[in-house]
């Protein structure tokens, strides 16, 4: 969700969003944090805004074509992942448009593609080494312990503003 208000607090109102795969829950937390943020801004929610695809550089490549080739563009683009995002950053440059002036990109997870690209992107951070350590540390317990029960532990993302997000034109 503080991606999309990111963007909105930027001024963006057309907001385009590229899924990952739709097996993932991770697709629908994020999917749920776009339409939340968009909700309560008293934004309308498009649904030619919203591209299913994969968690894969090519999806954002064609996700990005799609949501760029629109009559009525989007001026802002969050991605499922970082790696779409680097897509959708390619897909951009193909067609011409710069980043961040005529187009914002953001991306999740601040993997290292969030930092290799340029213009480099607006993430959201996950704390990845301690929900590996919190998974290993659960299972271990789950072993000894015999027990099975599932545990849900839940992490907040934190926003990290880089270069590929600014105020539409």
């Amino acid at each position: 969700k503080s991606i999309t208000e990111h963007l909105i607090n930027n001024g963006h109102t057309r907001i385009g969003f590229l899924a990952g795969g739709s097996e993932h829950n991770s697709t629908k937390e994020r999917l749920e944090g776009y339409k939340a943020a968009l909700t309560q801004y008293d934004i309308t929610i498009d649904p030619s805004l919203i591209i299913d695809g994969e968690y894969s550089f090519e999806s954002g490549v064609e996700g990005a074509k799609t949501l760029i080739s629109q009559t009525n563009r989007p001026t802002a683009i969050v991605s499922c992942n970082d790696e779409i995002a680097a897509g959708a950053l390619f897909a951009a440059r193909l067609m011409n448009i710069d980043i961040p002036s005529e187009l914002s990109i953001t991306g999740f997870e601040d993997s290292p593609f969030s930092r290799q690209t340029w213009p480099k992107l607006t993430t959201a951070h996950q704390p990845n080494n301690k929900i590996a350590e919190d998974a290993a540390s659960l299972l271990i317990a789950q072993i000894r312990n015999g027990n099975d029960r599932d545990i849900i532990k839940l992490y907040t993302p934190e926003l990290v503003v880089r270069d590929s997000t600014a105020r539409p034109l």
